[in-house]
């Protein structure tokens, strides 16, 4: 059958941008093996593509640079994987209007590069950004650890272009800063998880790109003064621009350089901007921080590994990691959760963010023995615990086996029954990553 559908594909999109049967393993999503898979070249390639299987009953899920394919419930049926990393050219680059329009494919990394070129970012900064694609940054959510200063993707996000479900394409938000008309489709396709349309492009508006980066390892002898010092830091007019508290466990695997060991919580502040300005920065929090340090490293000769190393975190090498969105007045039950353990698994490693609030849990273990049942059990504990703070927790990467026996996204949350009907309206035949989403939409 594969076979079939395949042939039918080069069809209409052409020999080249079909997947070879050797490559097929590689685009299952979850444990669901695929019957084929296309890399279209542009938007007209992803229309069609979805045009047929809309006429032929196939399921869709769309796929980037795959850094958050562990990201979602299990898929409900078997489909084709669209991979959009063909689509990385620039489409619109405005240096002076503050603008870029990129197609969806193009990595965060390339985008880095082209508009660093006028001293200018788009401050994404989603993990392993030499993979991350601009579309399933957005289509997934994901933000980095400078997001207390930045914000998260979709407020740097004024315009997208997608694909519907029917393969008709769309635009909506525009090419200018200043854009405020019509409702903010913007923001209900992103963290949508393709469920409603296929990103195809994205129009950002640009900020200026810091000269010059320093990081602060700080290492304190336990959670409560860690969190006192963060939060007077963080409520400072020279607050740095990301600033998170990790236990000795995640500590330890994030590589802080420069400190000893056997201290508790370490606070790492990223600091960028004008040389005059990091440097005055580092000064006043070295003041702050006083007196109440345990031990403290400056790093200003490779900053960039040190912020590269905070973003990635997310997608290292653990095997289980939950995200949980709470306020930042749930700072110190975060860190409190180091003793939260989950069967056949030892404490968790632990990163909070001070200013943006949340934070994430780790495991590394291989949980090879132990019940997903129970597993499962322990992580609907702490999405539980979540809500108690006026949040939710989400869990980014577990095995297939747990993912059978719980919503990784959470207890449904109280507008449920619009996501549904929004669900309905956009992809009544339930082609786009069905069962994947809040509630298996």
């Amino acid at each position: 059958m594969s076979d079939t559908i395949a042939a039918q594909l080069a069809d209409i999109l052409g020999a080249d941008a079909v997947v070879p049967h050797s490559e097929l393993p590689g685009y299952s999503v979850g444990a669901l093996p695929q019957v084929a898979a296309v890399r279209p070249a542009d938007a007209d390639g992803v229309a069609a593509a979805l045009r047929w299987a809309g006429q032929s009953g196939w399921a869709v899920y769309p796929a980037g640079g795959r850094t958050m394919a562990d990201l979602g419930n299990p898929a409900a049926r078997p489909g084709i994987v669209l991979d959009l990393t063909r689509m990385n050219r620039m489409l619109d680059f405005q240096p002076a209007d503050l603008t870029v329009t990129v197609a969806a494919g193009m990595t965060l990394a390339e985008l880095d590069g082209i508009v660093g070129r006028e001293d200018k970012c788009v401050p994404l900064g989603a993990p392993l950004p030499e993979r991350a694609t601009v579309g399933g940054v957005l289509a997934s959510g994901a933000s980095g650890p400078l997001r207390n200063a930045y914000g998260l993707p979709r407020d740097w996000l004024i315009g997208i272009g997608v694909a519907g479900a029917d393969g008709a394409l769309t635009k909506a938000g525009g090419k200018v800063v200043k854009n405020v008309t019509g409702y903010d489709l913007n923001r209900l396709y992103t963290g949508s998880l393709g469920t409603l349309a296929v990103i195809t492009e994205a129009t950002f508006k640009l900020a200026p790109a810091p000269r010059e980066w320093a990081v602060i390892y700080a290492a304190f002898n336990d959670a409560a003064a860690a969190v006192d010092a963060g939060l007077k830091l963080h409520s400072q007019p020279f607050a740095p621009l990301g600033l998170h508290l990790l236990n000795p466990a995640a500590a330890q695997r994030l590589g802080a350089p420069g400190l000893p060991t056997g201290y508790g919580p370490v606070a790492v502040a990223i600091i960028g901007g004008r040389p005059a300005a990091v440097q005055r920065q580092l000064i006043d929090t070295a003041l702050l921080w006083l007196g109440t340090l345990a031990a403290v490293h400056i790093e200003r000769d490779d900053p960039g590994a040190g912020l590269t190393a905070l973003t990635d975190l997310p997608a290292g090498s653990h095997t289980v990691s939950i995200r949980i969105n709470a306020p930042p007045s749930a700072l110190p039950a975060i860190l409190a959760l180091e003793t939260c353990e989950l069967p056949g698994a030892g404490p968790p490693g632990i990163s909070a963010d001070v200013g943006f609030g949340g934070g994430r849990l780790f495991w590394w273990d291989d949980f090879a023995d132990a019940d997903p049942v129970e597993i499962a059990s322990g992580l609907r504990q702490i999405q539980a615990t979540a809500v108690s703070w006026g949040g939710d927790a989400v869990v980014e990467r577990c095995p297939e086996s747990v993912k059978q026996h719980l919503d990784i996204w959470g207890p449904q949350p109280s507008g449920f029954a619009v996501m549904r009907r929004l669900k309905e309206q956009f992809d009544p035949a339930r082609i786009l990553n069905p069962g994947r989403f809040i509630g298996g939409l």
